[in-house]
Parts: C-alpha cells; structure tokens; sequence
C-alpha cells in the first residue's frame, strides 16, 4: 500500500502542489475521490483558472520521466483515489 507522508508532502510543497483529503469535495460526490492533487493555494507556481491542471500535467509528466516522487503520487492516488486517478491520467496523457 503506498503512503504519502511527511518528506512527500515537504517536496511537493516545495513544487507548488500536494495532494489533500478531500472527503467533503464536490467531486468526490460519489466516494472515489476522496483525495486530491491540487496547485497549492498559498504558491505562485501554478497559477489562473486551471492551475490544478497544470498541477497534474506537471506530476505527470515528472512520473513518466522517471521521478519517484511523482510517481509515488500517482500510484497513492491509484490506489486511494481512482478518479482523481483516472482524471489525471486522461488530461495529462
């Protein structure tokens, strides 16, 4: 089971992004994701409308590169956030 804990958090954080419960969410309406990747809100890294997204793409693309941070996230998510998951995989793909 892969876990996303203190010295994930701090590098992502230090990258403009970090995934949080979002049990209360809108878009976790249906109980699949009950966390999320998101810019963080306090950073100008990612930045407008769709910073998020551009928050995903980022992480993605570290991942398929070969970063183990970013591809912690990604298989935390996939374990514990299908959706979140799968909406990341099919924007940033």
């Amino acid at each position: 089971m892969t876990e996303w804990l203190a010295d994930e958090i701090e590098a992502a954080q230090a990258e403009g992004w970090d995934i949080f419960e979002a049990e209360g969410s809108i878009s976790n309406e249906n109980g699949d994701r009950p966390f999320q990747l998101q810019a963080l809100d306090d950073s100008d890294i990612f930045t407008g409308h769709n910073r998020d997204v551009d928050a995903w793409r980022h992480v993605y693309t570290k991942a398929q590169a070969g970063s183990p941070l970013h591809q912690q996230a990604l298989d935390f998510l996939r374990e514990h956030s299908p959706a979140e998951y799968e909406a990341i995989v099919k924007e940033a793909a």
